[in-house]
């Protein structure tokens, strides 16, 4: 902006401070009462969960053999992190196996005899039976080797590991965590009396006291289903995309909400004056030909950017004091030195009354 001349603070200085009982009308500043789109961001705290997250234990009580991961590392699905001592299960299976292929050469032979009348046909089912017993008890064994095997169960970022190989892993033990942080999932408490503007799909601003200058984005995905009835708050779910791995679970994020438009009454703050709980303004009325200004209670909305909005008191198109507000009361005398109508400035209002 060009720095003010002394001309021009000359006028405003003569506007501010002339005393009212030096001239006959005090000269003000009016602009009008209007419907405007108004959106007021909602802000609130949130925190911040893994998209997955899950503590990895074993199920079963055996030594770590070995360990195929490093502190904080990345993983994929299905990638083998811990392997315990599984010597007997394989000692079982190969075991199994032989039975089992010793059941299927029975079979083998007990058809060709069964073919010729040399052997019954209740002999070769009992030995197909044999084989099927086999098999299944392979595949119990199977299952036990797998509960070994401890792999990833999805892409993901472990966690610090506090174990050594040797150790012996108890059923429940935890072993390491794991989490999917590529993308990140926010809860945020939101007051009831906003529940109307928000909706699936609004965009949110959020930032994070360890990344102070850093602006993160996301989308709403859920609104929960009930009112906290002690809080009068509901909780509503946001995803914010993670590539970089800033964030992490249980950080904690101010989160701003942008509320969907609404149509509201509006004038700046300029014009409202307060004493004690009630807010009021100067509206303009002509009384014997002259005009005066009029203090008119007002309820008060919400706020934004220099605007308030009007619940009740005001009308739209209805003129209120913006300055020299300071220097009236109820039923002074005024003069209209300039309307505001959009974002003039002080000084270029003043300036269109060069005999001011």
């Amino acid at each position: 902006k060009r720095p003010m001349t002394k001309t021009v603070l000359s006028i405003i200085t003569a506007f501010l401070m002339l005393p009212a009982q030096a001239q006959q009308a005090t000269p003000v500043i009016v602009t009008e009462a209007k419907v405007q789109q108004v959106s007021v961001p909602i802000e609130s705290l949130a925190t911040v969960f893994a998209n997955e997250s899950v503590t990895i234990t074993s199920t079963v009580t055996e030594l770590i053999k070995s360990i195929h991961f490093e502190d904080g590392s990345d993983v994929k699905k299905g990638q083998l992190l811990i392997a315990l001592d599984d010597r007997d299960e394989n000692a079982l299976l190969s075991e199994e196996q032989a039975r089992l292929e010793e059941a299927q050469r029975q079979v083998k032979r007990l058809k060709q005899l069964a073919n010729t009348n040399a052997a019954s046909q209740s002999a070769l089912d009992n030995q197909l039976s044999q084989v099927a017993i086999s098999q299944a008890k392979i595949k119990g064994i199977q299952v036990d080797l797998n509960k070994r095997q401890i792999k990833a169960p999805f892409d993901g970022k472990l966690g610090l590991r506090r174990l050594s190989v040797g150790a012996l892993a108890q059923s429940g033990t935890e072993l390491i965590t794991i989490d999917d942080i590529s993308t990140v999932k926010i809860d945020i408490n939101v007051p009831e009396k906003y529940l109307s503007q928000v909706a699936i799909g609004q965009s949110i601003q959020a930032t994070a006291t360890a990344y102070p200058e850093v602006h993160f984005s996301g989308r709403i995905t859920s609104i929960n289903s009930r009112v906290d009835a002690t809080t009068r708050a509901i909780a509503v779910r946001a995803v914010i995309l993670n590539p970089d791995g800033l964030l992490k679970p249980g950080m904690s994020m101010k989160v701003t909400i942008d509320s969907q438009n609404s149509e509201q009454l509006t004038i700046p703050e300029l014009a409202v004056l307060s004493s004690g709980t009630q807010n009021y303004v100067y509206l303009i009325q002509t009384q014997n030909g002259k005009l005066q200004a009029k203090q008119q209670n007002i309820t008060l909305g919400q706020r934004r950017q220099g605007l308030v909005s009007v619940i009740d008191g005001l009308e739209p198109g209805q003129q209120v004091v913006i300055h020299g507000i300071n220097r009236i009361n109820n039923g002074s005398e005024i003069s209209i030195k300039a309307v505001k109508k959009g974002n003039e400035s002080l000084t270029e209002l003043l300036q269109l009354q060069p005999g001011f």
